[in-house]
């Protein structure tokens, strides 16, 4: 009972000692680079895979979060502690630092660099610790009592994130500085995907007048449109082209094309017969393959179709930008005579 009082009293009074040099140690050197050497310099990519990816650092260890290649969509990183039971109860034993303008650019094989300190914190008495590092200052990342956000923006030089951790208290057993946290990162993205679109007019016609709506909005540009995740409708009108209409899906934080190709306004008319039939359209007889739609002018048309000693004949009123479809039935009844 004794010795658990002691060493209540000896964190407390240590507590104390440390988070008031933490605060001076800050201010004094948040705007002057300083030296300083590490234990280790241990990489680890920011990653959204589904399998956890994570690294064992110690008190001591300088974690360098690699950032995606492709920033496009990320505005923040996350970086997820598990934090050491024995880190834990030492309270404020352990600090991290997020620095700026790291000399030399860190690889595993470092371990002395020169840098501006941006923030410092501990990891307190919690056996988990969650920091949301923006890239820039608009964004929408969530703040919550689970996690610390970090008001300042790092530079990401070298595309990458340095992070110190040092153990900052005295009084601590040997055995602290074998502590192993567990780290991992994950990109935090924007609640957007990206479309291109690319209108293509028939193989016949070099260029064409259109225009583009999504969900009904009008839209200047076709490639690199950022949109929210959901089902958008994209539609083409024209005078000299059919009216196309398309439906795609849009993912968060991934890129997406559409293609569209424009179809000839002439009206279409696709005939359904049977095997040799004989087929005008307008006493002209039509080479039909029984599945191309054949073009018209616009206007009306008669259309005969002759199987054996039958024949059918049907009148379309063609328009403009429309398809027609003709089809035939050719039925025989069996009845049973008195």
């Amino acid at each position: 009972m004794v010795f658990y009082y002691l060493k209540k009293c000896q964190k407390t009074f240590w507590h104390k000692t440390i988070i008031f040099t933490l605060i001076l140690s800050f201010f004094v050197n948040i705007a002057f680079a300083e030296s300083f050497r590490v234990h280790k310099t241990i990489m680890l990519p920011a990653t959204n895979s589904e399998e956890k990816n994570f690294v064992k650092a110690g008190p001591n260890d300088a974690i360098v979060i690699s950032l995606p290649e492709d920033m496009t969509f990320v505005q923040g990183i996350e970086i997820m502690f598990k934090v050491p039971q024995e880190v834990a109860y030492w309270m404020d034993s352990v600090a991290w630092s997020l620095y700026d303008e790291i000399k030399p650019e860190p690889t595993e094989k470092k371990i002395d660099y020169k840098g501006t300190r941006k923030t410092i914190g501990t990891f307190g008495n919690s056996l988990s610790l969650v920091l949301k590092i923006p890239m820039t200052k608009e964004n929408t990342i969530k703040k919550d009592a689970y996690s610390t956000y970090i008001d300042a923006i790092p530079d990401f030089l070298h595309n990458k994130i340095f992070l110190r951790m040092q153990m900052v208290m005295k009084g601590t057993p040997s055995s602290l500085s074998d502590a192993e946290f567990e780290v991992s990162a994950k990109p935090i993205y924007i609640n957007k995907g990206k479309l291109s679109i690319t209108v293509r007019p028939p193989d016949n016609i070099n260029s064409a007048l259109y225009n583009v709506f999504i969900d009904e909005t009008p839209i200047s540009k076709l490639q690199d449109i950022m949109i929210t995740p959901g089902i958008h409708t994209v539609h083409v009108t024209s005078d000299s082209f059919r009216n196309e209409n398309k439906t795609i899906t849009i993912e968060q934080a991934k890129n997406h094309t559409l293609d569209i190709k424009l179809r000839d306004i002439t009206p279409l008319i696709r005939i359904a017969a049977p095997n040799n039939s004989k087929i005008q359209i307008d006493d002209k007889i039509i080479d039909y393959k029984g599945s191309d739609s054949i073009p018209v002018p616009q206007g009306m048309h008669t259309i005969r179709i002759s199987v054996g000693g039958y024949e059918i004949v049907k009148t379309v009123n063609a328009m403009n930008g429309h398809s027609y479809a003709i089809n035939t039935n050719l039925d025989a009844t069996i009845t049973e005579e008195e």
